[in-house]
C-alpha cells in the first residue's frame, strides 16, 4: 500500500475516532437487582395499561395520538439496552404529569403537553420516562417489595407477585415514586437519548425547574412522584460535554406541538361544554326522580392533595372536598343524596368513652374478638353510628393495616344507601396517642363498591396525621 493510501487511510480513522466519543464518553449505567425479566417487565406493564386505558380518558384525536407516537419513537430508537415494545399515549386531563410503567408504556396528560413551551422540553420529559423503563425502576420496587414478604424468593411469576403485593394500575403507586438516585438515572439515560437523537438535552431541567417553580394541584402529584434533583442544570451540562458537546445540527421546536397543544385545547373545551351539560341534565333527572342517582362521576385516577390543620390526604381530582366541624368529606359533585353522602369518603374524629380510656362510663359489649384499645374503642364508634343508622350491619371485622406507621383495622359494614337499596361502608380506624380514634369511612352502593374501592384505600394510604 502506497504511503499517500495509508495516509488517507489514518485520517478517516482519526476522523471516525473524533466522531465517536458520544458513545465512548458518556456516563455507564448499571442496574440494581431485580428479580423479574425482562420480558416479565414488558408482561407486568402489558396488565397494568390494560387497566390504565379502561380506568383513564385517553385521548383519541389522530394527529395528537400520531404526534406523541412519532416523538415517542424517535427517542425510543435511542434508548439503551433491552428494545421494549414502546407505546406512548396522551391522558385527557389537565393536571401536568408523565408516568412510564415497566416494559415501555408511556403516558403523559394533555396537561404536560400544554405545559411545553418547545418540542425539546416536552421530549426531555419522555426520554426522562424512557430513562425510568431503561433502567427498570418500577420492577426493582416491586423486587424489593417481594422480596420483603418472602426473603428468600429467586424467582417469581408476574401472576404471583401482582396477587400477592395487590399490584394493579395506580399512578399514585409506591412502584411508581422514584428516589433521588432513580432521578438522576433517569435523566442521565435520558440526556444520552436526547443528544442522540439531535434535541438539546439541557431543555429538560428548564422544563422540570419550571414544574417545580410553580406548584399547584395540577402539578402535585407529578412532583410527588419525581423529587427534585439539586444541580440538575449542572448534571446534564455534564453529561452532553462527556459525551463530546451539543450537536451541531440541533432539532428545534416543531410546529407540530403548537397544532397538538391546539387540538388537545379544543377538545378540553368540547369536553367542558359536555361534562355542564351532562352535569345539567343529571340535575334535572334527581328532581324528577329524586331516588334515581347512579350516574355519578366515578373518581379519578389523578389524584390532589388536601391540606387541613391536622391531616392531609389525597384525594380524585375530580372530587370536591367540604369541611364541616372535625369531618373533611371528599365525594363527586353529585355525589350526595338530599344531604347524606351516597358516594365519597370522610374523615373524621371520634372520642371514645370508658375506664380504658380515662373517662367515666363503659364500654359496650365488644363485636370483634380484638381486645386491645383500638378494637374497643371502634366497637363504641360502630354502636354510637347505629344509633342513627338502625339497619346497618357488620359484615366483616379485625383486617388489619398500618396507616401512617399506625395500626389500624378496617371493618366493612352495610347500611341503607340515601341512593336507595343498599350501601357499603368502609371503616378504617386509627387510635391516636391523645386518645381519640381517627377514622375513615368509604361510602358507595353495593353494587358499584368495587368502582370505588381501590380509590378509597389510595386516600387512606395517602393519609397523614398532624396531631
Amino acid at each position: 500500500m502506497s504511503t499517500k493510501h495509508k495516509s488517507l487511510l489514518a485520517a478517516v480513522a482519526a476522523m471516525l475516532l473524533l466522531s465517536l466519543p458520544m458513545l465512548a464518553d458518556r456516563t455507564p449505567m448499571k442496574q440494581a437487582w431485580n428479580l423479574f425479566s425482562v420480558q416479565q417487565d414488558v408482561e407486568m406493564g402489558r396488565q397494568m395499561a390494560s387497566e390504565a386505558d379502561r380506568s383513564m380518558s385517553i385521548v383519541s384525536d389522530g394527529w395528537s395520538v400520531g404526534y406523541i407516537s412519532a416523538l415517542g419513537n424517535q427517542l425510543a430508537m435511542h434508548a439503551p439496552g433491552y428494545k421494549y415494545p414502546y407505546q406512548f399515549k396522551i391522558v385527557d386531563d389537565s393536571s401536568i404529569n408523565a408516568f412510564a410503567l415497566p416494559g415501555g408504556f408511556i403516558y403523559v396528560t394533555s396537561g404536560m403537553v400544554k405545559a411545553a413551551n418547545t418540542e425539546p422540553q416536552l421530549a426531555g420529559v419522555v426520554a426522562h420516562e424512557i430513562g425510568h423503563v431503561v433502567m427498570r425502576h418500577a420492577t426493582q420496587e416491586v423486587s424489593r417489595d417481594y422480596r420483603a414478604e418472602v426473603p428468600n424468593a429467586n424467582r417469581v411469576t408476574v401472576g404471583m407477585a401482582m396477587s400477592r403485593l395487590g399490584i394493579g394500575f395506580d399512578s399514585n403507586s409506591s412502584m411508581l415514586q422514584y428516589t433521588p438516585e432513580e432521578e438522576r438515572q433517569a435523566d442521565l439515560i435520558a440526556t444520552q437519548i436526547l443528544t442522540d437523537a439531535r434535541f438539546d438535552a439541557r431543555q429538560m431541567p428548564i422544563m422540570f425547574e419550571s414544574l417545580q417553580a410553580d406548584p399547584s394541584n395540577l402539578t402535585s402529584q407529578y412532583l410527588g412522584d419525581h423529587p427534585r434533583l439539586p444541580n440538575r442544570a449542572v448534571q446534564v451540562r455534564r453529561e452532553v460535554q462527556n459525551m463530546g458537546g451539543v450537536p451541531s445540527n440541533l432539532r428545534g421546536d416543531s410546529p407540530d406541538l403548537h397544532k397538538t397543544q391546539d387540538r388537545l385545547e379544543q377538545t378540553a373545551s368540547a369536553s367542558t361544554v359536555y361534562d355542564d351539560n351532562r352535569r345539567d341534565n343529571r340535575r334535572d333527572n334527581r328532581r324528577d326522580n329524586p331516588d334515581d342517582v347512579t350516574d355519578v362521576d366515578g373518581p379519578s385516577v389523578q389524584m390532589v392533595t388536601y391540606r387541613g390543620r391536622d391531616l392531609e390526604f389525597r384525594y380524585p381530582q375530580n372530587w370536591r372536598v367540604t369541611e364541616e366541624g372535625d369531618s373533611v368529606t371528599a365525594a363527586p359533585v353529585d355525589g350526595t343524596v338530599d344531604g347524606s353522602l351516597a358516594y365519597g369518603g370522610t374523615f373524621s374524629v371520634f372520642e371514645p368513652q370508658g375506664s380504658f380510656f380515662g373517662q367515666n362510663g363503659l364500654a359496650p359489649p365488644a363485636v370483634r374478638v380484638d381486645n386491645s384499645n383500638l378494637g374497643r374503642a371502634t366497637d363504641q364508634l360502630i354502636a354510637n353510628l347505629k344509633q342513627s343508622n338502625p339497619n346497618m350491619r357488620v359484615v366483616r371485622t379485625d383486617n388489619q393495616r398500618r396507616v401512617d406507621g399506625s395500626a389500624a383495622l378496617v371493618t366493612e359494614i352495610t347500611n341503607d344507601s340515601p341512593a336507595g337499596g343498599r350501601e357499603t361502608d368502609w371503616l378504617v380506624t386509627v387510635l391516636r396517642p391523645s386518645g381519640l380514634l381517627r377514622y375513615f369511612i368509604g361510602v358507595a352502593p353495593q353494587r358499584e363498591f368495587t368502582r370505588y374501592s381501590a380509590t378509597f384505600d389510595r386516600m387512606v394510604t395517602s393519609l397523614r396525621f398532624n396531631d
